[in-house]
This record gives structure tokens, C-alpha cells and sequence, in this order.
């Protein structure tokens, strides 16, 4: 919901003087989950799977979740991906930052001729109106308010494999944000748009890049093999509850969306290694993937490593020489502590999802 100054805000908005302000009409809400995830078997496209979901066109209740995954049927060389989004219901959800969207995935093979590629997007548009009156006392219709937007986001990405002297060269995993204001009759406005990724290098180490405008002063990169008995090489970025905060301008009494997108792109090699994102959520997909491709205990002391890292950073900045930004007042779009997402190989009930076996 949007409530400016407000400790339970969702999406909360606030004038640059501080103004008194109110509680904005949002008009309309509509949402997107989608993943897909494939293999490369020798270098060519094999099997698929690709899941999507919307509120309110294919679906008439939210949250959306959506899954996909696939497994090798080679029991000798194990190799499996899964993919998770969620869209959930920003004005049913604890605040002060909102579940809105949760991202979960996880790539890893033991052969040397199986790897694969995800794709998952959450995406939010939400309609606004702001009444005469309503930012500040005496506001009337057509006045132009600066207004200061902050989304939240928390997460991690990894590259990992058991060997320290791996070839990573084909691993990688990217995150990228985005958020657009809309107004009938105008060009759209892109408020927010930022990149980052961890990328696989040649002996088991790993490179961190950033674009646009993602704030990179808070990243964490940690090296957590001496953490894991079974990865020799586990390199982490760490997203520590980033505030991402944009400013814009906003006409009384005019409508306008606000469109908030999430997408994370990743790769992973052939050949005993793999990649793994966590925005938001619970960590579903990794246990899943590692545990197929290794076995239980193994995905157990992954996840514990991850989770430990994630609430406690212990690395250095990912990049040194970034100045920390100045936080903000307001807060809009939360992307934290989501909503846990259902087990992604044997999906169960309220998780749109699809899972195939490809030949061996």
C-alpha cells in the first residue's frame, strides 16, 4: 500500500520538502511470474521447460508462483536446473517491506556434455492517483510533486564447483532491475535501471561486474570454499538488503503506472560445477539441485553456508573504491524475506509448474 512516512509502508512515496501527505488510490494491480530453464547436451539445445503465470489474465487470485525444472536421466553423471518466481500481493503482506517478488534458481551437472541456461522474470504494475490534497495541504489538480521512490532487495548469487582449479569460464549469473513509470500520452520513464552479475574465471575464481544505476557500495564477495567440505571453489555476492532509492515527478490528479521488473539471466558449465540465485526467498532450488547432484547432506551444509553468509557478510566489498550512498526516507516495491516457495522437483498443490525428463 502507499503510505509516505509511514513505518508500514509497502510502497510509500515522499515529497522532496516533506510535506504532509496521504494515502495514494492505487487503481490497478497486475502481475507476472515467468521461468524457463534448458539444457545444452554437446553444445546443442536439448530439453525444456518454459512456465509463466499473470494476475489477472491466467490467473484470477495471487500469489503467483510459477517452477520448472529438469533432471538428467544419466544416474552415473547427474545433472538437474530448477527455476522458481513469485508475484505475490503487495497489499496483503507484512510491512514495512513487502513480498512482492521472490527468485530462486539453481543450475549444476557432473557431465562434461550437459549444462544449462534459466530465465526468471516477477514483474508489478500498479496503477496511481494522487487526489487533490492528498501529497500536501492545498495541492490542487495539475500541480507537479517530486516524489522519492526506494525499493528493497536482498539476495545472494554464487558460482560454485568441487574442484579449486575449475574452468568457470561458462558460469555466470545476472540480476537486473528495473522500474518505468507509464502515463497515458507520454514516453515511458525509466526511473531505475541497474545490472549486476558474478562471472566464472578460468581456476576456480570468480569476477563481479555492476551497470546502470545498482548501487554497488553495500555488495558483499565472499569466497566461502573454506566453509564447504565438498566446493573447492564457492564464490558468493552478496545483496545485504540494498535500498534502491529513485526519484520522479508526479502530476495531481493524473494517473500513472509504476512498473517494477526483476530478472535474473544464469549459466552454468558443463563439467562438475554450477550457479545458483537467491532474491527473497527461501532457498527451494539449490537444496534441490545440489542434492540431486550430490546427495542431501551436501545440500544441507551448502545451504547453511549460504544463509550464514547472507545474514553475517564476512567477505570484502565487491567494490572497494564505491562510495556508500545516502539512505533514504521512503520505501517502495519490497523484495525481502518472501514468501517460502513450494519443492521444486515433485511440485505440490499451488505452484504452476512443469518438470521433463530428457532422454538419456
Amino acid at each position: 500500500m502507499f503510505r509516505p512516512l509511514s513505518t508500514g509502508a509497502g510502497l510509500a512515496l515522499l515529497l522532496a520538502v516533506l510535506a504532509p501527505a496521504g494515502f495514494a488510490e492505487v487503481t490497478t494491480l497486475s502481475g507476472l511470474a515467468l521461468v524457463q530453464v534448458e539444457e545444452l547436451r554437446f553444445g546443442s539445445p536439448g530439453d525444456s521447460s518454459v512456465v509463466s503465470d499473470t494476475f489477472p489474465g491466467t490467473s484470477g487470485e495471487l500469489p503467483l508462483q510459477v517452477a520448472a525444472s529438469l533432471v538428467s536421466s544419466d544416474p552415473n553423471l547427474p545433472a538437474a536446473a530448477a527455476a522458481a518466481a513469485q508475484f505475490a500481493d503487495p497489499r496483503t503482506l507484512a510491512q514495512p517491506n513487502p513480498e512482492e517478488f521472490a527468485i530462486n534458481l539453481a543450475l549444476a551437472s557432473r557431465s562434461e556434455h550437459v549444462r544449462y541456461t534459466a530465465h526468471a522474470t516477477a514483474q508489478e504494475t500498479r496503477g496511481v492517483r494522487f487526489a487533490p490534497g492528498e501529497l500536501s495541504p492545498g495541492s490542487q489538480a495539475g500541480d507537479q510533486v517530486e516524489l522519492m521512490g526506494r525499493l528493497f532487495l536482498d539476495g545472494a548469487l554464487a558460482v560454485f564447483a568441487p574442484h579449486a582449479e575449475a574452468d568457470l569460464r561458462d558460469a555466470s549469473v545476472r540480476l537486473h532491475v528495473s522500474i518505468v513509470k507509464r502515463t497515458v500520452g507520454e514516453d515511458d520513464e525509466t526511473l531505475f535501471d541497474g545490472e549486476i552479475e558474478l562471472v566464472g574465471l578460468p581456476n576456480g575464481m570468480a569476477r563481479v561486474g555492476a551497470r546502470g544505476d545498482f548501487p554497488v557500495a553495500q555488495l558483499v564477495q565472499t569466497d566461502l570454499a573454506a566453509a564447504s567440505d565438498e566446493f573447492a571453489a564457492f564464490s558468493v555476492l552478496i545483496l545485504p538488503q540494498l535500498d534502491l532509492d529513485y526519484p520522479y515527478t508526479a502530476t495531481v490528479g493524473q494517473p500513472f503506472e509504476l512498473i517494477a521488473r526483476l530478472e535474473v539471466e544464469a549459466e552454468s558449465p558443463a563439467g562438475d560445477a554450477g550457479v545458483a540465485a537467491v532474491i527473497g526467498t527461501p532457498v527451494d532450488a539449490l537444496g534441490t539441485v545440489i542434492g540431486l547432484t550430490r546427495d542431501k547432506a551436501t545440500a544441507e551444509k551448502f545451504l547453511a553456508a549460504l544463509e550464514r553468509e547472507r545474514a553475517n557478510p564476512t567477505g570484502e566489498p565487491a567494490f572497494p573504491r564505491a562510495q556508500a550512498p545516502l539512505l533514504g526516507l521512503c520505501g517502495l516495491f519490497g523484495f525481502e524475506s518472501l514468501l517460502g516457495l513450494l519443492a521444486l522437483v515433485g511440485l505440490g498443490s499451488g505452484l504452476r509448474g512443469a518438470r521433463r525428463r530428457p532422454a538419456a
